[in-house]
């Protein structure tokens, strides 16, 4: 991994328990607030300043954008949420350019785990663990601002994206320079 491994330290510390957060209040309200989003923004603004070359750092806002744009449309199209959007853009600055197609494997991984659990929970007795959460509930489409039409059991993709952005931090720890 191109990562480094002091980066990827310094920004696991508070970016763990935050995605923790974000996969609690996606799966239980399925709304990735803006503030969390705002919260890693920063880990990675200190924590990139404090340890990655100042050329280094500006050019993972590249990342940002690329993210963004494609994301974006992904959300025009009514296939993402927009708190999803936000948080993959954000979780985009903390990768390596030359770690970008492997944390693309990691992340379509994780998305698929995240779906898979939250099926399987949805149809299991492991779903009074948290009976009231959105992530299990079907709901009509109200408008066209929701993702996707009609009734629709959406997963919260919140949940895929931080375990992505924690597995590569780890995995950064472990394997980074």
């Amino acid at each position: 991994m191109q990562v480094s491994s002091t980066f990827a330290l310094w920004a696991l510390i508070p970016a763990l328990p935050l995605c923790v957060f974000i996969f609690w209040m996606d799966m239980k309200h399925k709304k990735i607030s803006n503030l969390s989003v705002w919260a890693l923004f920063a880990i990675f603004v200190v924590v990139g300043l404090a340890t990655l070359p100042i050329m280094e750092f500006v050019w993972r806002f590249a990342n940002y954008a690329v993210v963004f744009a494609v994301l974006l449309l992904m959300w025009m199209a009514r296939q993402v949420g927009a708190g999803d959007v936000k948080m993959a853009a954000v979780a985009a600055l903390f990768v390596h350019k030359g770690d970008a197609s492997y944390m693309l494997i990691l992340t379509f991984g994780s998305i698929i785990v995240a779906v898979l659990a939250t099926l399987i929970i949805r149809a299991t007795p492991l779903r009074k663990l948290a009976p009231d959460w959105a992530a299990w509930k079907l709901k009509a489409s109200e408008n066209d601002i929701n993702v996707g039409k009609g009734d629709q059991m959406t997963i919260p993709m919140g949940t895929g994206i931080g375990l992505a952005l924690c597995t590569y931090l780890v995995l950064g720890v472990l394997y980074g320079q």
